[in-house]
């Protein structure tokens, strides 16, 4: 069953659909004005039928002579292929235009929709699966696709016929007028109250359909964890429950449309009863003529199709709004983290870094950061240390600013980071994270991304800094060899030479190492670790590593427990002290795993 908050905003999805079409209302004009006139003609050849029909009667009654029905037929014949060949050029018409204009409100929508998801805060992305947001953005799309096509081949047409056959029908009788009027109107009420009840069964639909495509997302994003437990099977049973999921709201929403079609074929059917009871009345009271009984059942015809296309074009009117609904709520979440109106891009010379009585939580059970205070100096090589949950990773993310703090401020180079737009103080720090990320993409790219205009031979020197560049000698692509999704082709020392490259490449003051040689063997670790020391030389650099051995060398040790600096020193200076730093020493010196 649907849930009862499954609600579409239509005022507001409405209003951003327009925002699409505004920028090529004089196309969308063209193709309702070239829409309108193809419909007319559909009723023209109606008219030349009727007077085929009447024309005949004389001719059979004999009160038309061969000469003068053969020279009408032949009139009627060229208005009919008039009629025929211009239809063929208007449908070419509605169709080139209207390729044009979903072509470029689909790009428009991909765009914006695109970059807004991109540009919303860490939060927001640490709380939705990738699997679901894909899925929205392509059935967003579709639903753009989907809506106009709606607007265009089943509501105008409805719209322009109602109107021509009302006045055609009109002409002859007021009485046939009100059957067509009648019909459509009941036909339209009960497709609207239909359309009401399976409205709230697409919201449950897509629903368990975004449940289903988030689970796939993650199985297939963490999928060496299920063959390394061997967990094929039991994934296949979950999975299994996710899809029938699915398919039973499908099956729900799909049965709904079983009383609708009942329905609707009474009400035509009634309506065309009608449509023949009364002109047939007038027949026989010789009033109208048997062509004009034709013209007026088959300009009935006119109606009842587009009734039927206008049916199905409620439903696909909902089932858009529905999908729109899905992803244009997207719209209504701002970022949490905002730049000042008054934000300026910030351009790091000294690399001084400042945190001023920081505090931090991410919600109000616990401080993940309390009171803390530390300044870097420029070229200062810095090293967080302590047990995992500490803060150190939080630590970075507030510098980077993914989150704000709740108290306090950071400061590089004397300003606070809020005031700075976030892009430029990102892009002016170098990163080689813990968890190394690349994209499905070649080497050389992905070593390039930090710095695009770099040259081809800056690329390959951060390539053989990172001591990567004999590896991939022995590749058949060399660097053009494409990784894989997530970097899962290249081993994981291989992936974190990689994002070494690329933080080399970028060349920035302030740098950060988050567990950067992790990944390597002792004995390129201690390689890296050589040019490592070249590279952090006259930089601001704090590091992270549980290793205590490969942070010797910093010039000061920042020892973080629950949020909070207890100690800070050089390491000799801290393996004097029977503290926090000196337990941890021990631990790794004896061999113990912390």
């Amino acid at each position: 069953m649907p849930h009862k908050k499954d609600k579409i905003d239509f005022k507001y999805n409405l209003s951003v659909y327009y925002t699409f079409i505004r920028p090529y209302l004089w196309l969308a004009g063209l193709v309702l004005i070239v829409n309108f006139v193809f419909e007319l003609t559909l009723t023209l050849d109606k008219i030349l039928f009727k007077f085929v029909v009447d024309d005949g009667t004389s001719f059979v009654g004999g009160t038309m002579s061969r000469e003068l029905f053969v020279s009408a037929l032949v009139m009627i014949s060229i208005y009919f292929l008039v009629i025929i060949f211009g239809r063929s050029i208007l449908r070419f018409l509605q169709l080139h235009f209207t390729n044009r204009l979903e072509a470029k409100m689909i790009f428009d929508m991909k765009k914006r929709y695109f970059l807004h998801l991109i540009m919303l805060s860490h939060d927001f992305h640490t709380s939705h699966k990738s699997g679901s947001l894909i899925a929205r953005l392509s059935r967003g799309g579709r639903a753009l696709e989907m809506f106009t096509d709606v607007a265009i081949f089943e509501f105008a047409p409805f719209v322009f016929q109602f109107v021509v056959v009302s006045v055609s029908l009109a002409y002859f009788s007021s009485t046939y007028m009100f059957v067509a009027l009648g019909t459509a109107f009941v036909f339209i009420a009960f497709s609207l109250y239909m359309q009401q009840i399976e409205m709230r069964y697409t919201l449950a639909e897509n629903n368990a359909d975004d449940a289903e495509k988030g689970f796939i997302g993650d199985v297939f994003t963490n999928v060496d964890a299920i063959k390394y437990y061997g967990k094929e099977k039991a994934i296949g049973s979950r999975y299994e429950s996710k899809a029938g999921a699915t398919r039973d709201a499908q099956r729900t929403h799909w049965d709904i449309g079983r009383y609708t079609w009942v329905g609707q074929n009474t009400i035509i059917g009634l309506g065309t009863f009608l449509i023949v009871f009364f002109p047939m009345q007038d027949l026989i009271a010789g009033s109208i003529s048997i062509g004009s009984v034709v013209f007026l059942f088959t300009t009935y015809g006119n109606l009842t199709n587009p009734l039927h296309g206008f049916v199905r074009g409620v439903r696909n009117f909902y089932r858009a709004m529905a999908d729109f609904e899905s992803l244009f709520r997207y719209g209504k979440i701002s970022q949490t983290v905002k730049d000042d109106k008054a934000a300026k891009p910030i351009v790091i010379g000294n690399g001084t870094v400042e945190f001023r009585n920081v505090s931090f939580s991410y919600n109000s059970k616990r401080e993940i950061v309390h009171d803390f205070n530390l300044n870097i100096r420029p070229g200062e090589k810095i090293a967080l240390v302590g047990h995992s949950g500490s803060g150190k990773t939080t630590v970075i993310k507030l510098l980077y600013r993914f989150y704000d703090v709740n108290k306090g401020e950071i400061l590089i180079d004397g300003s606070d980071i809020r005031t700075v737009s976030q892009e430029s103080l990102r892009s002016e720090m170098s990163i080689v994270p813990q968890e190394c990320v690349l994209f499905d993409d070649t080497i050389y790219n992905n070593v390039a991304f930090s710095k695009p205009e770099a040259s081809r031979e800056e690329v390959m020197q951060a390539l053989k800094f990172a001591q990567i560049d004999k590896i991939i000698e022995e590749f058949p692509d060399k660097e053009q060899t494409i990784v894989g999704e997530r970097g899962v082709k290249l081993s994981g020392g291989e992936k974190q030479r990689v994002s070494i490259a690329r933080a080399i490449l970028a060349n920035r003051k302030i740098i950060v190492l988050d567990e950067a040689t992790s990944s390597l063997d002792s004995v390129t670790e201690s390689e890296i670790q050589r040019d490592l020391a070249e590279l952090l030389s006259g930089r601001t650099s704090i590091i992270i590593a549980h290793r205590l051995s490969t942070i010797m060398r910093a010039d000061r040790l920042i020892v973080l427990h629950r949020g909070k600096i207890v100690e800070e020193g050089t390491h000799a200076e801290l393996v004097e002290k029977n503290g926090h730093y000196r337990k941890l020493w021990e631990l790794q010196r004896n061999g113990y795993i912390i």
